[in-house]
């Protein structure tokens, strides 16, 4: 499994997040971050946080653990996008990023991925 992409909110993240965030900066590979709460502008994060949320999703609804309870995209949860060497994509919510990672250590087969496998 490559990882591509982490979104979260810093102001506002659950303590899982933390971990999850050490445990990828251990891994050679490009992942891209995404902290809404660092941008300079928080609206046009959530546009892109989304989008690339969507783009991972393609076709399906996303996650119900990335909205509050009015609706609105809340990414103090994070948000791990995940690629297969097939090249199909993946998304974790929550603690499930964190448990991602774990079952992928615990399995052996953490992988830095390489562009080839990048569409």
């Amino acid at each position: 499994m490559r990882v591509r992409h982490y979104i979260y909110d810093s102001e506002r993240a659950e303590e899982h997040v933390d971990a999850v965030l050490e445990r990828l900066s251990s891994r050679d590979e490009g992942i891209e971050y995404l902290d809404v709460a660092a941008a300079d502008d928080r609206d046009d994060a959530i546009r892109e946080a989304m989008l690339t949320v969507r783009e991972s999703v393609r076709i399906g609804t996303s996650p119900d653990g990335i909205y509050d309870d009015d609706g609105d995209p809340d990414f103090s949860a994070g948000v791990l996008v995940t690629q297969e060497p097939t090249g199909r994509r993946g998304l974790s919510v929550g603690r499930a990023a964190l448990e991602a990672l774990d079952e992928e250590v615990d399995s052996g087969t953490e992988e830095g991925g390489s562009d080839a496998d990048e569409r």
